[in-house]
């Protein structure tokens, strides 16, 4: 059992051991949870991605995805999310082949498939994707571009993030959207979080490179739960740092814990980390 000293919730399972087979990760990057808590990983350095069922913390499906640059590869993806498009069930940031992939669950076959992709030609190293449930746009981070794109349920470019003119994106990794459709950016190479409204414009940011409350070093997952409160995996201080809804620093949720890379709440709150005997925990929130 992985020894972490929680300040403020319970480490209650482990998942993904680490290993190449069904089951097992290999130094995964992000992650989402479902309505019903189960849990999508990018498996990063298998070049796949695995659903786990909440309650078995077992693969639903075959693995998908094996190492290459056609239909069915993936290339070091760093995150996968839920979609709420019809058809579309997952958005894959296909990393290190610089695309967006679109999967469904063939429930008749049981398993993942590809049904599109878009980017190819736009993307330099696309590392998150979220959308926003209420409009149905996508935003897609670019950590080498150093920027976030908006595209349309298609796939389609609309706009970009609109930042400050002083306070410009330096390396931006994960990303998330609230209720309000405000959109969360972790500004990674600044050591900050910036918010934007639904419109995309810049309203503030928080944080700052450091190491006490409320301050971050590389920044890199992020999620908003049910009540609104913002968990931000703070990679180089090796904690999970929590926000309230009106952007007031509460505290440190969880704290020594090796490299937490993805983070995501539902009932319970997921964490990525490097820890190779389970590389996913799991704390009561």
């Amino acid at each position: 059992m992985f020894q972490s000293q929680i300040s403020r919730v319970p480490l209650v399972a482990e998942i993904g051991r680490g290993g190449y087979r069904r089951d097992e990760l290999c130094w995964p990057w992000f992650l989402d949870t479902s309505n019903t808590g189960d849990i999508a990983v990018a498996d990063t350095d298998n070049h796949r991605v695995q659903i786990f069922n909440t309650h078995t913390h077992q693969s639903m499906f075959e693995p998908y995805g094996t190492q290459g640059h056609g239909q069915d590869n993936l290339c070091n993806p760093r995150s996968i999310k839920y979609s709420p498009i019809p058809a579309l069930h997952f958005t894959v940031a296909d990393t290190g082949n610089r695309r967006i992939v679109l999967l469904r669950i063939n429930h008749r076959e049981g398993r993942l498939e590809q049904i599109g992709e878009f980017g190819k030609t736009l993307f330099r190293e696309p590392t998150d994707i979220t959308c926003d449930w209420r409009t149905g746009m996508m935003y897609v981070t670019d950590t080498s571009l150093n920027k976030v794109t908006v595209h349309d349920k298609y796939g389609d470019l609309v706009s970009e993030l609109r930042c400050h003119p002083k306070k410009p994106l330096y390396q931006p990794m994960g990303i998330t959207v609230d209720e309000k459709s405000r959109i969360f950016v972790t500004d990674t190479g600044n050591n900050c979080v910036k918010i934007f409204d639904k419109s995309g414009e810049f309203i503030q940011d928080i944080g700052g490179l450091g190491t006490g409350m409320g301050e971050f070093n590389r920044p890199k997952g992020i999620c908003v739960d049910r009540r609104g409160y913002i968990f931000i995996a703070d990679e180089g201080n090796s904690r999970i740092q929590m926000w309230s809804p009106d952007l007031r620093y509460m505290t440190e949720a969880i704290t020594m814990l090796p490299m937490p890379k993805g983070v995501a709440a539902h009932n319970q709150l997921f964490v990525t980390t490097g820890d190779q005997s389970a590389f996913i925990k799991a704390f009561n929130c």
